[in-house]
């Protein structure tokens, strides 16, 4: 499905990315990649999208959002309502930094 067909409030995972090499080089750079969870935000009539990637709320217009592929997150994917990733924290964060300089793994759930 492409991103303007999607549902609004909804968040979706980006499959693919198919515009012009230039315009596709600058939405990776600004996250939008593969696997990526986007949220949108808001719908225009005549194909403009607004939607948020990592953090960011970035607007695009109908070539760029028919160029953006997208697919509906799983619901066991691992991510908060609202389409936030989860991410583990350490309990610690001055025993990780430690370990990293001595080389050593830890994790912490």
């Amino acid at each position: 499905m492409k991103l303007n067909e999607g549902t609004i409030g909804r968040t979706y995972l980006v499959k693919g990315v198919v515009v012009d090499d230039t315009i596709t080089r600058r939405l990776e750079a600004l996250g939008v990649n593969e696997e990526t969870p986007v949220t949108i935000l808001n719908k225009k009539g005549s194909g403009s999208v607004i939607f948020k990637v990592r953090g960011t709320r970035l607007a695009v217009g109908r070539r760029i959002s028919d160029g953006i592929q997208i697919r509906e997150v799983p619901e066991d994917a691992g991510h908060r309502p609202g389409g936030q990733p989860h991410y583990k924290q350490p309990l610690h964060p001055e025993r990780s930094i430690q370990a990293r300089q001595e080389g050593r793994s830890l994790h912490v759930q």
